[in-house]
């Protein structure tokens, strides 16, 4: 079957990146997205104030796009909507998006050519009125992210918390810092939310106090004040110290007979923060090593542990049992006033929209998703997911994600038997769950080998002998150059066409 029109669903970074590919392959592409602009994670109604990103926006940002030098090291979240806002309208992307428009239903219909009807809810004016519309197109790919649905604990005393005045909202509704100032505020959560929050609600509100199960890692900026975090952090020399299922020469020998010096890398490290952060003394020092953490290392805000040393934030190693009337009553039994309580306590990761057949094919019992090379499910006919490859470097992930989907569905790729997916997915899975000790990456979570990644990608489609051409020492110590990629995607292409001029003539 001919592939023509494309569906994607959603307007963030991946299905911006995803429909920019596809639109430049000659598809006809449509993009559904329920919120007012695009953006995803960045979109302004779901950002809280003083938000930026993770790391540096040279190593955050699309490999043909480069985020503009008049920008700051580490852009903020309007920064960001209007990096994307710019990289949609300069690619014909924008025009391609439907907003305020919800997909609820994406279902298989049958026939001598199966396509997929996907049910969307349009918002029509300020949202009082929807409308309900069908359409049918030959591929779907689901770019809703992993970040789109707010998950909040079901407490108990939410009502006679609300009717005394109290306020509690996600992390992802807090979108204005007046709201607090005065206020006493109950940040929930050790994320990077929950940590910039309470940071927030320090030099505004009139008392910060943040309410978490565990300490996590955190990275500073600048390590000892000084270096830069991308190069420690975000180099393929730091990718190498964590282990990966399918390891190099060299990486097999450093995890092997190296693991002792593996093993001082990791602890020293471990000293670094502690002894930068004062982990001990204000009682933040994780339970699991660094190297077993993954997604839950997060980047700290500034002054977040200056502001718990000093009382300034008053952290509490507990969680809330229920709300009372003018604030919360935690499991140790001790009562908070509160003003405003809120949950940066992340997302859960689900498909509502998709049919149930297939939904329960694609996320395991345990909330696993089961994709192969974190894109497509064997048993899923034209059908793709980008932004389920979340790292440090999500716009590159996704980015070289879509291109790889993209030959996916030209036939370019030489892929594996059904069966031999299915156990590369389950080795996947496997491999997250004994080496890392996290529940919330549910396998999406690809950071401590997303360089890894990308190049294996990239080998998929083609790319063997090019990346040994600029893998060098350079490339190896410094922070990773995201334009290469460009080059090497331009390079694939350019081969793949003198392949088929070059192909006798019929």
């Amino acid at each position: 079957m001919e592939i023509k029109q494309i569906c994607v669903i959603g307007a963030g970074i991946s299905g911006l990146v995803t429909a920019k590919t596809f639109i430049e392959e000659g598809y006809d592409v449509t993009i559904f997205e329920k919120q007012k602009g695009l953006g995803g994670v960045w979109e302004k109604s779901r950002t809280y104030p003083e938000l930026t990103t993770q790391n540096t926006g040279d190593t955050y940002s699309f490999s043909d796009y480069p985020m503009p030098a008049s920008y700051p090291e580490w852009p903020t979240a309007e920064d960001m909507r209007h990096y994307l806002d710019s990289y949609a309208k300069n690619f014909g992307v924008l025009e391609k998006i439907r907003f305020q428009t919800e997909v609820t239903d994406v279902s298989r219909k049958s026939g001598e050519q199966p396509r997929w009807v996907v049910t969307i809810t349009v918002q029509k004016g300020n949202g009082s009125e929807t409308k309900k519309e069908k359409h049918e197109f030959d591929f779907v790919v689901v770019c809703n992210g992993i970040f789109s649905i707010p998950k909040q604990p079901c407490l108990p005393g939410r009502e006679e918390f609300a009717a005394s005045g109290g306020q509690i909202l996600h992390s992802t509704e807090f979108n204005d810092a007046s709201i607090i100032e005065g206020k006493r505020v109950v940040v929930v959560g050790f994320g990077k939310s929950a940590c910039d929050i309470a940071t927030l609600a320090a030099n505004t509100a009139k008392k910060s106090t943040l309410v978490f199960r565990q300490p996590l890692w955190k990275i500073p900026r600048f390590f000892l004040g000084l270096v830069n975090l991308k190069y420690v952090l975000l180099t393929r020399f730091s990718e190498a110290w964590f282990p990966y299922r399918q390891m190099g020469r060299i990486e097999r020998v450093l995890h092997t007979l190296g693991k002792p010096l593996v093993w001082g890398f990791w602890r020293a490290n471990e000293m670094l923060l502690r002894l930068q952060f004062g982990l001990d003394s204000c009682k933040m020092l994780p339970e699991h090593p660094i190297n077993q953490a993954n997604c839950q290392i997060t980047i700290a805000p500034p002054n977040f542990f200056k502001y718990v040393h000093s009382g300034k934030i008053c952290a509490i190693k507990t969680s809330i049992a229920k709300f009372i009337p003018e604030g919360v009553e935690l499991t140790n039994g001790q009562q908070l006033q509160a003003d405003i309580v809120i949950f940066a306590t992340g997302f859960r990761q689900e498909l509502p929209f998709l049919e149930a057949e297939y939904r329960r094919q694609v996320v395991d019992e345990d909330g696993n998703f089961k994709l192969y090379r974190y894109l497509i499910h064997p048993n899923i006919p034209q059908m793709g997911f980008v932004g389920y490859n979340s790292s440090f470097y999500s716009p590159l992930t996704s980015e070289v994600g879509a291109w790889w989907l993209a030959e996916y569905v030209k036939g370019n790729l030489l892929l594996p038997s059904t069966s031999a997916m299915y156990q590369e997915i389950a080795a996947d899975i496997d491999w997250i769950k004994t080496q890392y000790n996290s529940v919330v990456a549910k396998a999406t979570c690809i950071t401590a080998f997303s360089l890894r990644y990308t190049e294996q990608l990239m080998e998929d489609m083609g790319a063997n002998n090019q990346l040994r051409l600029w893998k060098g020492i350079s490339q190896i110590m410094m922070p990773v150059d995201l334009s290469l990629y460009n080059k090497l995607r331009q390079e694939l292409k350019s081969q793949r066409l003198r392949n088929i001029n070059d192909s006798p003539k019929q």
